[in-house]
């Protein structure tokens, strides 16, 4: 049974660069036991301009008085982090793998609104690659509840080994179906896209800003943070990522090497929903997901 270690209350986001420090020289238990309920609340917070405009431009997304979508997943990251460098969580933060994020809009979020950030975490549960936890954040304004995520990490455990192809093969017919009369759009990711989203996010992890930092992690080029691709694929969307209740749902399936060409895909569904995906060139998938505008739960 977990317990429950005493709520962290923050003036303001500590910096992300330096959790990313503690996570390198961070050590962990060699047998990780179970993950207790932690949580961190940071009052009275303002999105940055300048980071904002960064992150519009980067992603592509318009000056319009308004939060993006996937920018409070921006701003709450360095709260996760925090949650995953506390002395009681049971694994080391590299090496952990974000796999799937889900993402609720109550209402549109002003540029220069006032925000109270809660993020938590509790237990984990046994998956097919080893064991996945959930990051939770909710975002108030006034005491009014505006935006909430899941965000889905997976820790790979040994002797728990790699989906098997016939596992990941199965629903590709169904997705191939689904697309099948959706206009595919190509994108050139180029080289500098992990850097310049480092930039926006601050975000500086290794992985993502070259292939000499990125090949000690497994990778032989630097590849792009999901968030980056997601945010992308929202901005693309345009009027249909604009309504004020809006649900997003992704899952990550393999990571983009830089540089890269992908392509883009839309299909519209019924209710108005719009599911996408992100593909190689080749047909391998990056990212697949789906945008709808009523509130639904995130699945595990």
């Amino acid at each position: 049974m977990s317990h429950t270690a005493p709520s962290l209350e923050l003036s303001k986001p500590p910096l992300l660069a330096r959790e990313l420090l503690r996570a390198a020289v961070a050590r962990r238990p060699a047998r990780p036991g179970e993950v207790p309920r932690l949580d961190v609340r940071v009052q009275g917070f303002t999105p940055d301009p300048k980071q904002l405009a960064r992150y519009r431009e980067v992603c592509g997304f318009p000056a319009d008085g308004d939060l993006p979508l996937t920018f409070p997943q921006v701003f709450a990251m360095p709260l996760h982090l925090t949650l995953l460098n506390h002395p009681a969580f049971p694994y080391r933060l590299l090496g952990m793998v974000h796999v799937r994020n889900h993402i609720h809009q109550r209402q549109r979020l002003s540029a220069g609104g006032r925000y109270s950030i809660h993020a938590w975490v509790e237990g984990q549960r046994e998956a097919r690659q080893g064991r996945e936890l959930d990051l939770h954040t909710e975002v108030e304004e006034n005491g009014t509840l505006v935006w909430r995520a899941v965000t889905t990490m997976l820790r790979r455990l040994p002797g728990m080994g790699e989906r098997p192809r016939e596992a990941a093969r199965a629903p590709a017919t169904d997705e191939a179906q689904l697309f099948a009369n959706s206009r595919p759009a190509s994108w050139s990711v180029p080289e500098n896209a992990g850097r310049r989203y480092a930039r926006a996010s601050g975000d500086y992890n290794p992985i993502h800003l070259y292939g000499l930092t990125a090949r000690p992690f497994g990778f032989p080029r630097a590849i792009v943070h999901g968030m980056w691709t997601v945010g992308r694929c929202v901005a693309e969307m345009g009027e249909a990522a604009e309504a004020p209740v809006l649900t997003l749902t992704s899952e990550f399936r393999r990571p983009l090497l830089l540089p890269s060409r992908v392509i883009f895909q839309t299909a519209p569904q019924a209710g108005g929903d719009v599911a996408y995906r992100v593909m190689a060139e080749d047909g391998q998938p990056h990212v697949l997901g789906r945008l709808s505008s009523t509130e639904a739960s995130p699945s595990p």
